[in-house]
């Protein structure tokens, strides 16, 4: 095959990611809120770090409060860029958004680069880009931030196989370490990840796989200031959400219909080349879509948030598939200039449509409390968004909060929803305001405060 020459290709290994950050400037200068609901919890939680609380959090899962169960690093980035820049952690969120974007898709395709050459890791950006899945990496939370590091310790590690040097599985476990200290789903489906790999390979017959055990050692001792101070404290609790399963077509419509059949195009060509490499997209391919459909085990998993932990794999394999054609030059760089015009139309339309998950409602209830509320008693809402917007707005304790995963102790807010409660719950549980669907019957015990489209406001008159 006759293809452009690396030249041709070294600068966009800059240039894709340059790319991601202008499309991921469309949202963020579109709108004065930061994208994603998960993103006021985070806040939340940086409010709390500023103030030097490390791992209790009174004002969530109120009157009880319940142990930070989240790790921190995203929270500690977050504060540390409102104190350089002095601005509110809000804007810090929405300023990110781009860098963000930037650097995932940097990440991929560099590594891929490494692993496969110049226009590997120049597809593999235009596939991301191309994919649905871009949106998670434009918006602020913790998942974004470790999704940058994956493939760089996987690529490590890659090297600690390969030269059989301990180093390169010390820099692979420190890797690991931050994931643990940024977001356990991310370092969990990695560690899956370097597991399958080592099984295969040792069942290859490799020798140098000491580096495993090195970087979840290394991983350890890197997130143990975190990790172990919380565990003795307070053990560690874990609540998995219901299973959000999905079928096959919104599999392909997440990952995007040309990248997923391309990708089992080049899953195919690499099944006959047991490279080192080949073999970790291999066991990065599988190990994802194992776990994406592990509910049928009766193992609670979202599938959706799952799925997106592919988009490296896959991407590189749709990749592959492109190389493999055996095209002259011109036709294969009309081919290439094709891909880049469709990937940039997708990433267009990805971005474009992509906003926040709040409405203006919810905001204006947050702010009500935020120069209103008591900022002692509970807030009970009937709709479980409102929770983080209005504490890491207002810091008005509420019911739950966001992260429900962690939480050891709640009370039973649908009791005050419904209004079949009595003086001495709400006492004993400090309930000082109840939010309702404007569409819902009043509460007892309680006086409407602030109404509007979609909410209204009742304080409790008992103290």
């Amino acid at each position: 095959m006759d293809y452009p020459g690396k030249s041709a290709f070294n600068k966009f290994i800059v240039f894709i990611p340059a790319l991601a950050f202008t499309l991921a400037l469309i949202p963020t200068i579109k709108y004065n809120w930061p994208l994603s609901w998960d993103i006021y919890y985070h806040i939340h939680n940086m409010k709390l770090y500023s103030e030097g609380i490390l791992f209790w959090d009174s004002l969530t899962a109120a009157p009880y409060g319940r142990p930070i169960f989240y790790p921190p690093l995203f929270h500690l980035f977050l504060l540390s860029i409102v104190k350089i820049l002095n601005i509110s952690p809000f804007l810090a969120a929405r300023l990110i958004q781009p860098f963000l974007a930037f650097f995932g898709v940097f990440s991929f395709s560099y590594i891929s680069r490494k692993f496969y050459g110049n226009i590997i890791g120049f597809l593999t950006g235009l596939f991301i880009i191309s994919s649905p899945l871009f949106q998670r990496m434009i918006v602020p939370i913790p998942e974004s931030m470790a999704v940058i590091l994956l493939p760089v310790l996987v690529y490590f590690y890659y090297l600690a196989i390969k030269k059989g040097e301990n180093k390169y599985a010390i820099v692979a476990g420190f890797l690991w370490g931050l994931v643990l200290l940024t977001h356990l789903l991310s370092a969990l489906i990695i560690l899956s990840v370097i597991t399958v790999t080592t099984i295969l390979l040792k069942i290859k017959g490799e020798k140098n796989l000491k580096g495993y055990w090195i970087i979840i050692i290394a991983g350890l001792i890197t997130s143990s200031p975190w990790l172990i101070p919380l565990l003795i404290k307070y053990g560690f609790v874990f609540r998995s959400p219901p299973t959000q399963a999905l079928p096959l077509k919104s599999y392909i419509q997440l990952i995007g219909p040309i990248p997923f059949f391309l990708a089992l195009v080049g899953l195919i060509n690499i099944l006959w080349n047991r490279e080192k490499k080949n073999i970790i997209i291999l066991s990065w391919f599988i190990s994802v879509t194992f776990i994406s459909v592990i509910y049928i085990f009766g193992v609670n998993v979202i599938t959706e948030r799952i799925i997106y932990f592919n988009l490296f794999p896959v991407a590189v394999l749709a990749s592959l598939s492109i190389k493999a054609l055996n095209f002259e030059k011109k036709k294969y760089t009309l081919l290439l200039l094709m891909i880049m015009v469709l990937s940039l139309y997708n990433g267009y339309v990805t971005a474009n449509s992509t906003k926040p998950s709040i409405s203006a409602s919810e905001i204006q209830v947050a702010e009500w409390f935020k120069y209103h509320g008591d900022h002692e008693r509970v807030a009970v809402t009937a709709d479980y968004h409102l929770d983080p917007i209005i504490v890491s707005i207002s810091d008005q304790p509420v019911a739950a909060g966001g992260y429900a995963p962690g939480t050891v102790k709640s009370i039973n807010g649908d009791k005050y929803i419904s209004g079949k409660f009595t003086k001495e719950e709400m006492i004993r549980e400090k309930i000082g305001y109840i939010v309702l669907k404007t569409n819902m019957n009043p509460p007892p015990y309680s006086r409407l405060v602030y109404t509007n489209k979609d909410f209204k406001i009742y304080e409790g008159l008992i103290k």
